[in-house]
């Protein structure tokens, strides 16, 4: 069952990034969507007749107005223990700015939110990442939304902007690793294709709440 609407207004974080980036070209792309707003700390090197673009840090996401009305919350944020070595700065921007403007969301006219996450998600697990990953999923299914699309890639396919050694060497023995996940939820993904699903499932709309893996993520590029 889906959540009917002819056109949508769509809020998104995160555009900077990899997964971002292509989510944000493919929406921009939509006949369904007619504008994206995106929130970031710097402004996007781009210009098209639908992107907004609000420069924030997200220090004040509380005070944000409410009289903007939108239908969907894309959320790509995330950072990396490269960039962010300090475990409690790494959480206020992984699970703390996620969970503070998707309650920003919830008060406003929103119905819908998609989140990035990771394959694993656990908010139980002994790793920080997978943990932080977790958290943030349970704090977002909780919040009420009609619609809650949670996507679990396994290892990303893409080039991104900062060097990550270890995942590049990652995407490189990623071929002979999916050989043995036998199309499974450890199956690599590229960027751009996940970006595809994420677009078309937001174009869906569907209500409930969802975890996606990369099956899922096939049948919506089908």
């Amino acid at each position: 069952m889906c959540i009917f609407t002819a056109t949508m207004k769509i809020a998104l974080i995160g555009a900077s990034g990899l997964i971002g980036n292509h989510v944000l070209r493919f929406l921009l792309e939509s006949s369904f969507v007619t504008e994206v707003r995106s929130f970031g700390r710097q402004e996007l090197a781009l210009n098209h007749p639908k992107l907004m673009q609000s420069k924030t840090d997200f220090s004040d996401v509380e005070d944000w107005s409410l009289d903007w009305q939108f239908d969907v919350l894309v959320c790509c944020i995330g950072t990396t223990r490269k960039k962010t070595p300090d475990l409690a700065v790494y959480k206020t921007i992984d699970y703390g700015i996620t969970v503070r403007v998707a309650q920003w969301a919830k008060k406003s006219s929103c119905s819908s939110v998609h989140l990035i996450s990771s394959i694993s998600a656990n908010a139980k697990s002994r790793n920080f990442y997978l943990k932080i990953k977790g958290e943030t999923e349970e704090a977002l299914s909780s919040l009420g939304f009609p619609s809650c699309q949670i996507y679990r890639p396994g290892m990303l396919i893409g080039k991104r902007q900062e060097s990550r050694p270890a995942e590049w060497v990652g995407q490189k023995l990623s071929p002979v690793f999916d050989l043995f996940t036998f199309g499974g939820n450890y199956h690599s993904i590229s960027a751009e294709k996940l970006a595809q699903a994420m677009k078309n499932n937001v174009e869906k709309n569907p209500l409930g709440n969802q975890i996606l893996h990369y099956r899922d993520f096939l049948l919506l590029t089908k």
